[in-house]
This record gives structure tokens, C-alpha cells and sequence, in this order.
């Protein structure tokens, strides 16, 4: 493998079962627990850098609305994050993880996207970004790296990984058909 930018995003088909993708949409899909999208360390809502969906289904308080059924999704998840972590550092081992930051379920309509942006953070040392695909009924929305030099979609149940430093810029483009869902954690 060629040690270039592009190489250090690692593409995992099959993370996620079906199973797991409908149960996630299943329980979430029409729940309360869903709020606007926030921006930067002080969580402000900013439509024109980030306009979509976003619910924090490992917080307790989500959890605990259904926690047989919510519990389950999380373990499960964290299982799926686990073999995700460890596959990234088979090919990646000087990438040293310990562990994930919980997971948030993102929703973009139509029109909704997400301005380039790195996912590195002063509050929380993120080392790598991971999002599961959860739906596929959805056109445009694709992952967008380096200005636009490389877009990838992301497929039903497939994990998408890369540094989340500000090596990585990336965006998700406008979504235009369908309502795209995905799972995203970060590793430290």
C-alpha cells in the first residue's frame, strides 16, 4: 500500500448487519430524542456550515427512555467500533487507540449537508473518525475529502475511518434524494 494521504482512509465493508442498521432506524427513526446539529466547542447552531439531524443515542438519559432495546443497539455498536479500531490498526499500527466517544445518529434530509470541516477537537483528543453507513435510500451525500479531490459514499452497514486531524479536511455533500442516516464516533 502507497503511504499517501489517501491511504490512511480505510473503507470496511459489512461492519454493521442489516439487522443492526433497521433496528437503529427502527427505535430512533421517529423518536424525540432528535435536535439540530451544533457547531464547535461552544455548540452553537450554524445551518449555513452544518444543517442537519443529530441525536446522541449513548447518553443515558437516551438510553434509559428504552434501555432493553437501546442498551442492545450501544453494545452492539460497541462491538462493531471494536472490530472497526482493531482492523484500522492492523493496517495502521503506530495508531494507538484505547477508546471510542460514544455514538451520535445523524440524519441529513434533503438539501443537508456538512461543510468541510476536520474533526479534531481541543476539548477531547480525537485520533480517528469512524462513521457507519445506515441507510442506503439516499442520493448525493457523499463523503468529500481534500477540496473535493476524493468523494466516497458511504453504504448500508459499511465503516468509514480516518485521522481526524487537520490533515483530514472532509465534508458531506448536499444529499439530494432520500434521507441519509449514519452512525459517528471518534477514537482517542
Amino acid at each position: 500500500m502507497a503511504n499517501t494521504l489517501d491511504s490512511h482512509i480505510l473503507n470496511i465493508k459489512n461492519v454493521l448487519s442489516e439487522e443492526l442498521c433497521s433496528s437503529i432506524l427502527e427505535e430512533y427513526e421517529n423518536s424525540e430524542v432528535w435536535v439540530q446539529a451544533t457547531v464547535g466547542s461552544d455548540a452553537t447552531v450554524d445551518k449555513s456550515v452544518r444543517s442537519l439531524r443529530t441525536a446522541s443515542i449513548s447518553e443515558k438519559s437516551v438510553v434509559e427512555k428504552n434501555p432493553v432495546v437501546r442498551s442492545s443497539i450501544d453494545s452492539s455498536l460497541f462491538e462493531a467500533a471494536g472490530k472497526a479500531m482493531k482492523e484500522y490498526s492492523s493496517v495502521f499500527p503506530h495508531c494507538r487507540l484505547s477508546e471510542d466517544c460514544g455514538y451520535s445518529l445523524l440524519r441529513y434530509g434533503i438539501g443537508e449537508y456538512y461543510k468541510e470541516h476536520v474533526d479534531a477537537s481541543s476539548s477531547i483528543p480525537r485520533t480517528l473518525s469512524c462513521s457507519f453507513g445506515i441507510s442506503d435510500e439516499y442520493e448525493g451525500g457523499e463523503f468529500s475529502f481534500f477540496d473535493r479531490s476524493l468523494t466516497l459514499r458511504l453504504n448500508k452497514g459499511d465503516a468509514l475511518l480516518f485521522p481526524s486531524n487537520f490533515m483530514y479536511p472532509h465534508q458531506i455533500l448536499p444529499v439530494t434524494k432520500g434521507v441519509r442516516h449514519s452512525v459517528v464516533t471518534w477514537f482517542i
